[in-house]
């Protein structure tokens, strides 16, 4: 990403990572394109109301938190944007991670480029008694006055791509399937953007230990939620737009 010199970009990105739900990454992976022919066409994603903890589902919508409603309003074009988040347990004791699947769709009548999403994304885990599940931090390279985290798993540097607890997986665009990080994210109008990411191991690591805990009854079961900022391409002087998305319920497979 570009040098950021945007002061309202800076704010944005700020609020973004240094919330609870900031946390450590590695670096993503990087395979050229590939085309997967046996996946369905990922039709437009339909507006739904927000997903409650109580639903069979583990699929979640954003929203622009409460205390940012009084902040300048964002372009046009990110308005157009509807997302959401979905996440699954996957794999086997010891060895589990999350697989987490977040779709853009552009409902406007305009195409829309945004920077990687995934650049300001935060994470932040919670037992089912709302106890907060700590995990590593890393210091954004825009803020170079901030000293490394104590708790950073080690390697950490300030510029590192992704301030959330995630590898970077896949972007999936109809049945066709990317798995190289893009910088700008291009989305047709009608048309969304899936990308797909799994946790980094330190992620289950501390849900597990901080689930040893609780009572039989919810030592399975957690929760996880998702800050992120879009920001057009190249960034707007006057603006963009921060979401935060609904509780997603998890629970340890038997």
């Amino acid at each position: 990403m570009r040098p950021i010199s945007n002061v309202w970009l800076i704010l944005v990105l700020s609020a973004c990572l240094l919330a609870p739900a900031e946390a450590q990454t590695t670096t993503p992976l990087a395979t050229p394109g590939m085309t997967v022919p046996s996946r369905p066409v990922i039709s437009p994603m339909p507006s739904r109301p927000a997903t409650s903890l109580a639903a069979s589902t583990n699929t979640v919508m954003f929203h622009e938190p409460k205390l940012w409603e009084s902040a300048p309003k964002p372009p046009a074009a990110l308005r157009q944007v509807t997302a959401e988040l979905s996440g699954t347990v996957v794999g086997q004791s010891p060895n589990l991670s999350i697989e987490f699947v977040l779709i853009l769709q552009n409902d406007g009548p305009r195409e829309i480029k945004i920077l990687d999403p995934l650049d300001v994304f935060s994470l932040q885990f919670t037992t089912i008694g709302n106890k907060l599940i700590p995990m590593p931090k890393r210091v954004p390279k825009f803020l170079p006055k901030v000293g490394v985290p104590k708790d950073a798993i080690r390697g950490t540097k300030r510029d590192a791509p992704y301030p959330a607890p995630v590898q970077f997986r896949r972007i999936m665009r109809g049945n066709f399937a990317s798995y190289e990080r893009e910088e700008v994210i291009t989305i047709p109008p009608g048309s969304n953007v899936q990308l797909t990411f799994e946790s980094e191991r330190v992620v289950m690591e501390r849900v597990t230990e901080a689930l040893r805990t609780e009572t039989r009854e919810l030592e399975k079961s957690f929760k996880a939620r998702a800050t992120m900022a879009l920001v057009t391409s190249p960034p707007a002087e006057t603006g963009g737009r921060l979401l935060d998305s609904d509780w997603i319920l998890f629970k340890l497979p038997d």
